[in-house]
């Protein structure tokens, strides 16, 4: 497992819940966090195309692949979608319903969001991860890169287009609008950047694993989370610079994979998607909080936010994550040409037994 990006997944979630906790009170330092959502779909794209690309052949491994990903992902879905419509006092039409019981909530289904406000990326990546599925059975070797390139270079125009449109350049908050609607083009873009990172993994690891580059990688990416706003547009690039951070993070040595391995981020890695998940829940409480209120109040909305948010990932770990993920792993391996290895959340990628035979070997299976 590469400790990086187990590491850099919980960074990413905690950047996520610290975004919308301020979204009451707006803070600089806050407002672009929102960008870790693409962070997430780069490292996705990576882990994935590494942990199950080289197995999906047949439609055998298709179907355990989708099935391991399901299990990964519906049943914390459920239980946030349940919680949240208790906390919003919603009973969802048949409609409604459906798309959240499909995770299809973020396909251009509503006008705006329903359920759990921040699961529209889950259900998107779930989506993705079946577009991907085919088209690894169906193509091999270069058809396949030129073909998941055409998907990156056409998702990630188009979404900026639409930003542009809306005059982000100048409001500043680029791709923050594309979430219950046209956010699946934010996740096919990074997505697919990361797929395309893993099959040019050998020639980047030499040059991109210098401390160098993860330093200059990974301070380009703090910036978009940080300050985004401050170059107008900057933004639009975040797809592409945190491919570049995870092509640096790919050999799981060097200065900031030191402090992505830390004890810290290992847990906020190993929780990150009941984290997520769990803290969107609140979402509508939060939003609701009069703007004018004194510091005091703010204080003791922002512990009982982050105790909520992190006392409840607890519990969804340990209760619901990891034994329906274990439950639907065995479905899975069960069927008849499973073949699929199970990949832990975004970051359960076999990397770190290969990276010192990685460099210059031609012959992996890609």
């Amino acid at each position: 497992m590469n400790r990086s990006f187990e590491g850099l997944r919980g960074i990413a979630a905690l950047f996520i819940v610290v975004h919308h906790m301020f979204c009451a009170w707006p803070h600089p330092l806050s407002a672009n966090a929102y960008l870790a959502v693409d962070l997430f779909f780069v490292l996705s794209g990576f882990v994935i195309s590494s942990a199950c690309g080289p197995q999906l052949s047949n439609l055998a491994s298709l179907r355990t692949f989708m099935i391991r990903r399901i299990g990964r992902l519906w049943p914390t879905h459920i239980a946030t979608t349940v919680l949240a419509l208790i906390v919003a006092r919603h009973l969802p039409a048949f409609g409604e319903t459906l798309a959240l019981a499909t995770m299809s909530q973020g396909l251009n289904v509503f006008q705006a969001g329903i359920g759990n406000a921040v699961s529209w990326s889950a259900g998107d990546e779930m989506y993705v991860y079946l577009l991907f599925g085919a088209g690894c059975i169906l193509m091999r070797g270069r058809t396949r890169m030129v073909v998941f390139a055409a998907l990156a270079l056409t998702a990630w125009p188009l979404a900026a287009w639409i930003e542009i449109d809306r005059a982000c350049l100048l409001q500043g908050g680029c791709l923050s609008k594309l979430v219950h609607q046209f956010g699946w083009l934010r996740c096919i873009a990074g997505f697919f950047i990361g797929a395309l990172i893993y099959e040019f993994r050998d020639r980047l690891i030499p040059w991109a694993s210098h401390p160098v580059f993860q330093v200059t990688a990974f301070s380009a990416a703090l910036f978009l989370l940080i300050s985004a706003d401050a170059l107008p547009g900057s933004a639009l690039t975040a797809p592409l610079t945190f491919g570049a951070l995870i092509g640096a993070l790919i050999s799981d040595r060097g200065p900031v994979s030191r402090i992505l391995q830390t004890p810290a981020a290992q847990y906020l890695g190993k929780v990150s998607y009941p984290l997520y998940l769990t803290h969107g829940v609140m979402l509508p409480l939060v939003v609701s909080m009069p703007a004018d209120v004194g510091l005091k109040q703010q204080l003791v909305t922002y512990a009982l936010f982050l105790f909520w948010a992190f006392a409840s990932t607890s519990l969804l770990h340990n209760y619901v994550e990891l034994p329906f993920r274990n439950r639907f792993n065995r479905w899975a391996q069960a069927m008849p040409g499973a073949a699929i290895p199970t990949a832990q959340g975004v970051a359960g990628v076999r990397l770190h037994e290969h990276q010192h035979s990685v460099i210059g070997n031609q012959n992996k299976q890609a």
